[in-house]
């Protein structure tokens, strides 16, 4: 009986690199929409300034969503705790990150809500006054609107990191960036045997070629017929040491980009918080003062 001799043919998976979709983008957006809208319908009814139901400090001031507000921003400042120090934390990063980025959202229309959208539609104040009054509540205001801002821009920024870096890991025939250098160094060990015992020609060519990035020279030198068959393999090992070179570059171009946004974002974060904090805790405060001055005795 005849056996056959040909070996099984192995099919190779395709590597697919991408960023895993998460239910939680819809969720968040579901939450903050309605606690959003909530409060909005609320202040609308019940203390605008036409039909107006209830009346004093209390109404006036922290129940027009500037508590809410504030312990929404706690809530998106809980997502960089998250991700330094709590790694512990139950749901996936990538949840968290959706939380972020739709709790800071509806923390700024609630603070535009409590604030009557003051510095917004409409100024009544001059001068250095609009940086002090009410302890500080342009700076905070402002202060939030741009770390939502910036948070927009850095979801953006990763968004268009992770589809360069996923595109090229695809196609690069390697990976991403942390297995690009293994192979690198596998190549140059290639091109450093074959130029043993070769010609100047031979030499000084794969010398200059090893530091091409994407495409080699097209000049090819003039070289003895005995070294034909180890230029040609040379040759085609530069050329995916420079494939690999310029794949590298971009992914880690993309990776520096968006750090340097981090570094910018978390350096700001701290401070901005700090004068958000010292804007709330006064006005709280004020109030509870002024009600316990009018308390009757």
């Amino acid at each position: 009986m005849a056996i056959s001799s040909k070996a099984p043919v192995k099919k190779v998976a395709t590597r697919m690199w991408h960023t895993p979709t998460s239910k939680a983008a819809l969720y968040w957006f579901l939450f903050a929409a309605a606690y959003t809208a909530l409060f909005y319908i609320l202040y609308l009814i019940l203390l605008h300034e036409k039909g107006r139901l209830f009346h004093g400090p209390f109404f006036d001031v922290v129940f027009r969503c500037g508590v809410m507000s504030y312990i929404m921003i706690l809530g998106v400042a809980a997502y960089s705790l998250r991700a330094r120090f709590f790694h512990g934390l139950p749901w996936k990063a990538q949840n968290w990150v959706w939380a972020h980025i739709w709790v800071g959202i509806a923390s700024v229309l609630l603070a535009l809500l409590h604030g009557d959208f003051r510095y917004i539609l409409h100024f009544d104040c001059a001068g250095m006054t609009c940086v002090t009054d009410k302890y500080l509540a342009l700076p905070s205001l402002y202060g939030l609107i741009f770390l939502v801002l910036s948070g927009g821009i850095g979801r953006l920024l990763d968004a268009w990191q992770t589809k360069i870096i996923a595109h090229d890991a695809s196609t690069n025939g390697v990976g991403i960036a942390k297995a690009i250098p293994g192979r690198l160094s596998e190549l140059e060990y290639v091109i450093e045997r074959l130029n043993a015992g070769k010609s100047e020609a031979f030499k000084v060519y794969c010398e200059r070629a090893i530091t091409s990035v994407g495409l080699l020279s097209a000049d090819i030198p003039e070289l003895p017929p005995q070294e034909h068959a180890d230029f040609h393999t040379a040759h085609t090992a530069l050329a995916e040491h420079a494939r690999l070179l310029a794949s590298l570059n971009v992914q880690m171009r993309a990776r520096q980009i968006f750090k340097l946004w981090r570094r910018v974002h978390m350096v700001l974060v701290p401070l901005i918080l700090l004068i958000i904090s010292f804007h709330a805790i006064a006005e709280l405060i004020r109030v509870l003062l002024g009600m316990i001055h009018t308390m009757p005795l």
